[in-house]
């Protein structure tokens, strides 16, 4: 290996031009593919606070036995039912805001407010999601089960309303004309982070649940999730159906299915919103995603191989000669895409260098094109390093940067190395 990459160091240093068009060409098609893969890859990895999307499941809906279009509503009542199972981690409820309200906190000035992403949720929702906490912590299970108007808010706000690192725990903040107690605050989390991101959280048993919803809090409607781990999945499913049977037990006019196609792995909730941005159905995507990708790398890579398809007319003569003492022919090849290979890489460590570039410089565009995630819109999202790094991407690179390698070298290599000796010495002028 050693060999192979002092002699394509010597090539590059007398072949400059081929050797920046090989690298330049391989660098932009890496730079295509990782820029997808990176967008989807902030989608489903394990990122905090998001660190357990590997085992969660949502459920919003209770479809009807007798007619899946209709539903039962999830209420409290149905969530109760679901804190009582055994197999899951940790379940957890949301209030969604389904009638698009924008919610708001009153400024310092007591006179201009500023609106603010609001989830309605419960104590659980800080076992599931990991954030981290600056000061203070998440409300209670007594705060909830009180209805105290308490309140957790993001450095971002905390600095908004009291000024940059000032003590908010204890304070009070107006939120939606009601006064909360600030209980903690934790680090602004990112836009790309849907599931859990947010400016204030609030119990949805509060004051300010009845305020957005105009019912009491044990009618709102929820959003459950839970987290369980893979090797408990079966369990769960059937755990899930008892519950389900109790459940209809009590509603024998109108009995729901809770293990239906509403009930969603994190992955198959990303995958079919990844079918709503391509306008295809689930079972149909992967005819438009592969495709997709593989032209990324097929269009490069032809244009690649015309390049190494000369360059192997130009040494020919050399290959002839090789073998002529004894070289075998799998031995010239894999020295060719040895060669190949290493140019490949350089290309694609520089190809996904620019896609971090790009991401970066970028992103509050680049997520939002690529994802269905209204919350982008308008909105510059916060990029951690733990959604750039991870061994996923680099697998990803590094598969892209083979299979280039092999579509645009292997190909013409062995075709011209299936020439005879006699003929390719004849070339030699």
């Amino acid at each position: 290996m050693i060999r192979i990459i002092r002699q394509v160091l010597a090539m590059m240093r007398e072949e400059k031009l081929y050797s920046a068009m090989y690298i330049a060409g391989t660098a932009l098609a890496i730079a295509f593919v990782m820029l997808i893969a990176e967008v989807y890859y902030v989608k489903v990895a394990d990122i905090a606070p998001e660190v357990h999307r590997s085992q969660t499941y949502y459920l919003d809906f209770l479809p009807l036995k007798s007619d899946s279009t209709r539903g039962a509503n999830l209420t409290h009542e149905v969530f109760s039912l679901f804190q009582k199972m055994q197999t899951p981690e940790c379940v957890t409820a949301t209030a969604p805001n389904f009638f698009g309200e924008r919610s708001s906190v009153m400024l310092a000035d007591g006179l201009h407010d500023r609106a603010v992403n609001l989830k309605l949720t419960e104590p659980g929702f800080f076992r599931l999601y990991d954030y981290h906490f600056t000061e203070g912590g998440p409300f209670t299970q007594d705060d909830f089960d009180n209805g105290r108007d308490v309140a957790v808010i993001t450095e971002e706000i905390r600095d908004l309303l009291f000024g940059r690192g000032a003590k908010a725990v204890g304070r009070t903040v107006s939120v939606n004309h009601y006064d909360c107690h600030v209980c903690g605050v934790v680090e602004t989390p990112s836009a790309l982070m849907e599931e859990s991101v947010a400016d204030v959280w609030c119990p949805y048993s509060s004051s300010i649940q009845h305020d957005v919803w105009g019912m009491t809090w044990q009618q709102a409607l929820l959003d459950v999730t839970f987290s369980v781990p893979a090797d408990r999945h079966e369990a769960f499913i059937q755990e899930l159906k008892e519950v389900e049977a109790r459940y209809n037990s009590v509603h024998k006019d109108q009995p729901a299915s809770m293990v239906s196609r509403h009930l969603q792995s994190h992955y198959s909730k990303v995958w079919s919103g990844i079918g709503g941005v391509f306008n295809a159905w689930n079972k149909d995507l992967i005819w438009y995603v592969v495709p997709s990708i593989l032209l990324l790398l097929l269009v490069p890579a032809l244009n690649l191989s015309g390049m190494v398809a000369s360059r192997m007319e130009r040494r020919l003569p050399e290959m002839a000669v090789r073998k002529a003492f004894g070289a075998k022919r799998r031995t010239l090849l894999g020295q060719v895409v040895g060669e190949n290979l290493v140019l490949t890489l350089f290309g694609g460590i520089i190809g996904l260098c620019l896609a971090w570039t790009a991401l970066y410089a970028w992103r509050d565009w680049v997520f939002y094109v690529f994802s269905d995630n209204s919350k982008l819109y308008g909105a510059v999202p916060v990029i951690e390093g733990e959604m750039l790094f991870g061994p996923a991407v680099f697998a990803i690179a590094l598969l892209a940067c083979c299979v280039l390698n092999v579509l645009a070298a292997t190909v013409p290599a062995w075709l011209s190395l299936k020439r005879p000796i006699v003929e390719s010495m004849m070339l030699k002028k």
